[in-house]
């Protein structure tokens, strides 16, 4: 037993894990601190118009990246030793990158009006997909830095990015709500998107422009990079873009007090898994693209479930015990209706970081097509449940059943592939 224990606190992904904690607490707090801000001074209303703009600029990032960021990941991290592929899979992300945003930026400025109607029910807010769209390259290139970083596994430049992207967003979030309330929260977001591209752009020396960055394509890594696109954007694509519809849904069929209460519970449920995930993203998958071995996946997966599935019932079950009283001091006492359906969000939880972990691995083997298929058929469940929960239910407690559903069908679904399909992987 006290060999394993060594075993367990000497291991790569508790020390990996601990060092991230630093930045997810520094990230946990500032967000705590946000959310409350944003909940006293522009209520549920605030609340549902920046889940909007969330959704929003995730389609955004991915589409603008032609969605290389996973791929940037897994290539960088198998080629870190291979100083001339390494060459070619850093100089056409960024080309790639770099092309594909200002293309975006370009349609944003020409469809303002549009997205502006589609994203916040209003043209008003044109003046912000304007700004959005002169900020996409910065945002593009601050993707592609990040995910070069995580690849080649310099995990505390990355930590530091991320804190420091914390403490942008808290500061920029506190002034501009305080003077400009929702107008100002949405304004924040997007700030920090593009500030943050500065900081990023301090650390990535360990990329070594010069040596490994040129504006060219090499069509063999454009190849594997596409492998992962593809998933990507389906899957950066689908959800988001399905949350912006069940927002729109919600506000038009019960009032937008409801929808900023519905994304008032992904938001609490996002502060308690944001330990978990950051370790999952720093530590599992750059390990997985690094091991050969079916045997030793398997173990590796087993292993994580352990501990991260523990983790997530553990956090659930503190949040669940402390509800009355976090609630209201993470958000406020308009959001209390929360507490009667909490357990619904937290149970949908622990079947997401399962789902989570095995993409993770289908991921890391290049199996792309199989989660293609799983994130458009359960992204359609999603929507579909949603639809029929909110047409003929008005309680949150009866509408919210759609999440776990949906996490436990897609969970099943890629468990079931990954044991009946596990000698190809």
């Amino acid at each position: 037993m006290k060999a394993k224990i060594k075993s367990l606190l000497n291991s790569q992904l508790i020390q990996v894990s601990s060092f991230t904690s630093i930045s997810t607490f520094i990230k946990i707090g500032a967000t705590f601190i946000s959310a409350k801000v944003l909940a006293v001074f522009t209520g549920p209303a605030g609340i549902a118009m920046l889940g909007q703009l969330t959704n929003f600029i995730t389609i955004l990032i991915q589409v603008s990246t032609a969605a290389t960021g996973t791929g940037i990941v897994k290539l960088s991290g198998q080629y870190k030793d291979d100083e001339i592929q390494l060459k070619r899979v850093l100089s056409t992300s960024f080309t790639i990158n770099l092309f594909f945003s200002i293309i975006v930026g370009i349609l944003l400025i020409i469809f303002y009006p549009f997205v502006s109607q589609f994203i916040f029910i209003d043209e008003k807010y044109g003046w912000l997909v304007v700004f959005i769209a002169f900020c996409t390259p910065l945002i593009a290139i601050n993707n592609f830095i990040v995910s070069s970083l995580s690849g080649l596994q310099f995990f505390k430049k990355y930590v530091k990015i991320n804190i420091w992207a914390s403490l942008i967003s808290l500061v920029l979030t506190i002034l501009l709500v305080l003077y400009y309330k929702i107008e100002g929260a949405l304004l924040a977001y997007v700030l920090t998107q593009s500030t943050i591209f500065f900081v990023s752009l301090f650390y990535s020396k360990a990329i070594r422009w010069k040596q490994n960055i040129l504006l060219s394509i090499d069509k063999t890594t454009l190849k594997e990079l596409s492998h992962f696109s593809l998933y990507v954007i389906i899957s950066a694509f689908c959800f988001p873009f399905i949350q912006i519809l069940v927002r729109t849904l919600l506000t038009d069929t019960l009032s937008i007090t409801i929808a900023g209460i519905w994304e008032g519970i992904n938001r609490v449920s996002s502060m308690y898994l944001l330990l978990i995930s950051s370790a999952i993203g720093v530590y599992f998958f750059p390990k997985l693209s690094s091991l050969k071995s079916k045997e030793v996946i398997s173990a590796e997966l087993i292993f994580a479930n352990k501990i991260f599935i523990s983790a997530t019932m553990f956090l659930g079950t503190i949040l669940l015990l402390l509800k009355k009283w976090l609630i209201p001091l993470a958000l406020s006492v308009e959001f209390l209706p929360i507490n009667e359906v909490l357990y619904i969000q937290v149970i949908g939880d622990i079947f997401l970081i399962g789902k989570m972990l095995l993409i993770m691995v289908f991921l890391s083997r290049g199996k792309t097509s199989i989660l293609i298929f799983a994130e458009i058929i359960f992204s359609a469940l999603y929507c579909v449940l949603n639809y029929y929960l909110i047409n003929n239910f008005t309680s949150l407690s009866s509408i919210l059943w759609a999440y776990p559903i949906y996490t436990f069908g897609y969970w099943l679904f890629l468990l079931f592939w990954y044991k009946t399909k596990l000698k190809n992987i």
